[in-house]
């Protein structure tokens, strides 16, 4: 619950390209960093079936997660068991370093072709992880959609 409250002010916007190191550490920007500093995010390659990036949730965020996957379903529910089992067998749990790193370690960093850069991307109440050439071929499209969609949400 600790995790929770420090982490709700903080509001994931903007774009940034920082480099990951020989660890695999990748530095998050530092007004997305919660002020205890002891908060875990939870990694999940995005989406399941073809990962092309990390979703990062913070534990308000994940906790709403977990609840739809764990409500959303019957026991006897193939499907949904087949849906949980993929979600909590691909999430990773991860707590910033000291010096404010998340390492993904090897085996994500493979997975999204992560050398020497990450593009980071605020979803407002989540971040997402990119390979640098991949978030701007994805910036590209929204460009299509963004305009249709954001007059439908009437802002």
């Amino acid at each position: 619950m600790a995790d929770e409250a420090a982490n709700s002010a903080v509001e994931f916007t903007g774009r940034f390209e920082h480099g990951v190191d020989g660890s695999h550490r990748v530095m998050i920007p530092r007004e997305w960093r919660p002020a205890d500093g002891k908060t875990v995010f939870t990694l999940l390659p995005w989406p399941l079936k073809r990962p092309d990036h990390l979703l990062v949730l913070p534990p308000e965020r994940w906790q709403s997660a977990q609840q739809r996957l764990k409500t959303g379903f019957s026991l006897t529910n193939t499907h949904g068991a087949v849906v949980q089992r993929a979600v909590a067998g691909s999430a990773v749990r991860k707590p910033l370093d000291d010096a404010g790193r998340l390492c993904l370690g090897e085996k994500l960093t493979a997975l999204l072709g992560l050398s020497g850069k990450a593009g980071l991307v605020g979803c407002l109440d989540r971040f997402e992880i990119w390979e640098p050439g991949k978030l701007e071929e994805t910036m590209g499209a929204i460009e299509q959609v963004a305009d249709e969609t954001l007059e439908q949400l009437m802002i």
